[in-house]
């Protein structure tokens, strides 16, 4: 083995362990935000690496501008894993309608399984875009590029108007949903199973709309 090789090698345990680390410190963060018994004003970068059981520096080389880059973090490992599930959906699925639906399931279930912790991000969304922590992938356009797929064999459909119907009831139903508050009667309404059932009628009202206006 000749040095170079010694150098790529450790450069690569280097960057596993660094890998490692982030997404320890993530899920981490996710815990916290997510316990109810917890103070989410007290939860900070400190926090989140000793729940990891790393370092405070380890912490703070992932996220140096403090929680803005967790918020960050969140949203982009949520990313991922959509992407990996859609990844595996596409393998044996090629109808674009199911396509879209199962992008929006998804996601929603995405949201649902960060539950406080996307809230926490999502109150954030402004500093968290003007920091440029905001996903290099954006949602939307991946439903544009599904809604153009669909639109293909379906041409008096407008592909850009059904993404912006279906991104809209989607995300009217997230704000409802980011509003739940057991202790009212009528934000609790707006439960987990409630956002499930309703963004899976996203895709059919987005078509529906633009029927209507035909």
């Amino acid at each position: 083995m000749n040095n170079k090789d010694k150098i790529d090698g450790r450069s690569l345990r280097q960057q596993n362990i660094y890998n490692e680390s982030k997404v320890k410190l993530v899920n981490s963060a996710i815990e916290l935000l997510q316990d109810s018994s917890i103070d989410q004003n007290k939860v900070n970068v400190s926090l989140i690496a000793k729940n990891a059981g790393t370092s405070v520096a380890t912490a703070y080389n992932h996220f140096p501008n403090n929680m803005v880059d967790v918020y960050g973090a969140i949203f982009h490992s949520a990313i991922e894993r959509t992407g990996i599930k859609l990844s595996d959906y596409f393998k044996d699925e090629v109808d674009p309608i199911l396509r879209i639906n199962k992008y929006i399931q998804f996601q929603a279930e995405e949201v649902i399984y960060l539950g406080d912790a996307v809230r926490s991000a999502f109150f954030n969304i402004n500093e968290i875009v003007s920091s440029g922590n905001w996903v290099t992938t954006e949602p939307f356009d991946v439903l544009l590029s599904l809604c153009e797929d669909f639109v293909k064999e379906n041409q008096s459909i407008d592909s850009k108007d059904l993404a912006l119907n279906t991104i809209r009831n989607f995300n009217g139903c997230l704000f409802m949903w980011m509003r739940y508050n057991s202790d009212s009667a009528f934000w609790s309404t707006f439960t987990d199973e409630w956002f499930l059932n309703e963004t899976a009628l996203a895709v059919e009202q987005g078509l529906a709309v633009q029927k209507n206006n035909q």
